[in-house]
């Protein structure tokens, strides 16, 4: 006969392992192309393309729901407010929040819009739209990019992985970047490496040139941007040691 214990753990064991079965995938791949020609609504209630929504710029994606009462929103707030310190120009991409509950409207778009105002400014607003579809667009788009989900109906909630996605113009997955665990410089070079280094400074492209992206961190390594201003630093004492040199002797 079986302690309770080993009962318990037993049923434990269980539960984790239908939880780890059940638990939605999540793959996205670097390159992997996003359909431009699904239509989306945005908060105005305009129906767009992702190629019109897009207009040419990089764009950071969300996939996740309006009402979502767990990390959707927390994610929305903090990627805004870290765009707001990005030091971007934010008529030079777009930050997207694309919904896979196709029964939410514009009007729910609108609500979430409202409250990610809060975290930034009018003008870091523009580059944001909030899009919902009837259609399953949305979930067909997040599909597309290895984003799956499960629902729950009893409690009507989704079960979904988070993560900001950098877009290049052309709609191509370029960076993953884990929800919460990103600065705003990863924001900022996520959107300069997927702009083809048409946004942002020399500086960002010199760092990207030399930089790795730890993807187990979800982060640009920090140790080699340390590297660079040490070398950086050094050159320059290398030059000026030579300069005074050449002085001297000259005199």
């Amino acid at each position: 006969m079986k302690s309770p214990v080993w009962a318990a753990l037993l049923l434990l064991g269980s539960a984790v392992s239908a939880w780890a079965v059940e638990r939605p995938a999540f793959d996205p791949q670097i390159g992997a192309q996003l359909d431009l020609g699904l239509q989306l609504l945005d908060a105005s209630g305009t129906k767009q393309s992702l190629a019109n929504i897009l207009s040419g710029r990089p764009a950071l994606v969300v996939f996740g729901y309006d009402k979502c009462p767990n990390l959707c929103g927390v994610t929305q707030q903090a990627v805004a407010s870290d765009l707001k310190k990005a030091g971007l120009d934010p008529a030079d991409y777009r930050a997207l929040f694309i919904s896979i509950d196709k029964t939410e409207t514009a009007q729910d778009a609108a609500n979430a819009k409202e409250v990610v105002a809060q975290s930034t400014t009018p003008a870091g607003l523009k580059a944001w739209r909030f899009l919902t579809s009837a259609d399953d667009a949305g979930a067909s788009l997040a599909a597309e990019a290895g984003i799956h989900f499960d629902t729950r109906p009893r409690v009507d909630q989704f079960v979904h992985p988070i993560a900001i996605l950098a877009l290049t113009p052309e709609g191509r997955i370029s960076r993953v970047l884990p929800a919460l665990t990103f600065e705003p410089r990863d924001l900022r070079l996520a959107l300069v490496e997927a702009s083809a280094n048409k946004l942002g400074s020399i500086a960002d492209h010199v760092f990207l040139l030399c930089a790795g992206f730890d993807t187990s961190k979800g982060q640009y390594t920090a140790p080699i941007w340390a590297a660079l201003k040490f070398g950086g630093i050094t050159t320059i004492l290398v030059l000026g040691t030579g300069i005074l040199l050449l002085t001297r002797r000259r005199g």
